[in-house]
């Protein structure tokens, strides 16, 4: 599987019950230094607590095989990346691979390939840990350039939550809500992501949300351009590499589409000698360049389709019509833990498309 960026090349391998899953990451200008500190946040974001999230806890410790040399204060590139995560918790008897399970790659994936893998196979969540390792070095490079990310949960099971004002977020605030137990502004929806997840685990179903990324830093005709060369195409290209990611929107999105122009419009005004947006509907992009606003993207994240209800299938083997019942350890609400890797997504289309124009 690759990532048909322009700068970068990305590539992954392995499956969610293979002995390994693996990324190599090609672009990365030689002589680039790292800590590898937004990596280890990213994958520490990512995994589940085994509370809220899924029984499966991987310990998510990325080996790097090539491409980094240690020097004093960290590591610094010397030619394409290689990086792997061992699997160390699979229950491959837990799946049915005759049986596809409704709304997973299952069947699609059994047309394509004749076979249906166990945990998703490469289709699987699983794989995001290898974007949170590639996009973690995107952020960190962003980050020397000015260009801060975060994201988080903004909604679940239609369910708002606190959200910024993309028009006045800090550095602080994204620093404060990294560091943070779960992917929330505010400590008190805490209790409404439990009360949510509860009553989703008490009724053998699932929930779904909506992930917000938010990014700072970026200058007006910085980066992008118009139609296919557009940051708002680039950016949704990459975010859809979660697989649970259902939709996209920038800024106000769909909301738009119910307003009218004189109350969403982004007026300007000089402040401070330079021109500003006095709002930011827009969520950052115009004509699909960067406006110089905090870009703020949000996305769809299903409810996982794995649930605990009987469900109504089909068996490829036999031919029969049957209902499932899904085994196995999976997250009641997948939205949770899409913050991280979304997140990581951005930030590769962000640096994909700084080098371009670099």
């Amino acid at each position: 599987m690759r990532a048909n960026f322009e700068k970068l090349d990305i590539r992954f391998f392995g499956e969610s019950h293979s002995e390994k899953i693996g990324v190599t990451i090609s672009g990365i200008p030689i002589g680039t230094r790292l800590s590898l500190c937004y990596v280890d946040s990213l994958l520490k974001r990512r995994k589940s607590d085994g509370e809220l999230g899924t029984a499966r806890v991987e310990s998510d410790k990325p080996e790097f095989l090539r491409g980094l040399k240690k020097v004093p204060d960290g590591y610094e590139v010397e030619g394409e990346i290689e990086a792997v995560i061992f699997n160390s918790n699979v229950k491959g008897e837990d799946y049915e691979t005759d049986v596809p399970r409704p709304s997973h790659a299952d069947f699609a994936a059994y047309m394509r390939d004749g076979k249906i893998s166990t945990g998703g196979g490469r289709f699987s969540g699983r794989m995001t840990a290898l974007v949170c390792i590639a996009g973690g070095i995107a952020e960190e490079i962003l980050h020397g350039e000015g260009i801060e990310l975060l994201g988080y949960l903004s909604s679940i099971g239609g369910v708002k939550l606190a959200g910024f004002d993309a028009h006045d977020v800090t550095v602080e605030d994204i620093s404060r809500v990294k560091g943070a137990r779960l992917p929330l502004l505010r400590r008190e929806d805490e209790e409404v992501v439990k009360r949510e997840i509860a009553a989703a685990k008490e009724a053998l179903d699932s929930v779904g949300g909506e992930v917000d990324v938010t990014v700072l830093g970026l200058h007006a005709g910085q980066l992008g351009d118009a139609l296919f060369e557009g940051l708002d195409g680039k950016i949704a290209y990459s975010v859809f590499s979660v697989p649970a990611v259902k939709g996209v929107e920038f800024g106000d999105g769909f909301e738009l589409a119910m307003s009218r122009g004189s109350t969403k419009n982004d007026a300007l005004a000089y402040e401070g000698g330079k021109v500003a947006h006095l709002s930011n509907h827009s969520g950052g992009i115009d004509g699909g360049i960067s406006n110089g606003e905090a870009l703020n993207v949000r996305v769809a994240v299903k409810p996982t389709p794995s649930i605990y209800r009987p469900q109504r299938s089909v068996n490829l083997k036999t031919g029969e019509n049957v209902e499932l019942v899904i085994k196995g350890r999976h997250d009641p609400c997948v939205a949770l833990r899409a913050a991280a890797p979304v997140e990581a997504s951005v930030a590769l289309a962000l640096l994909d498309e700084f080098l371009k124009r670099k």
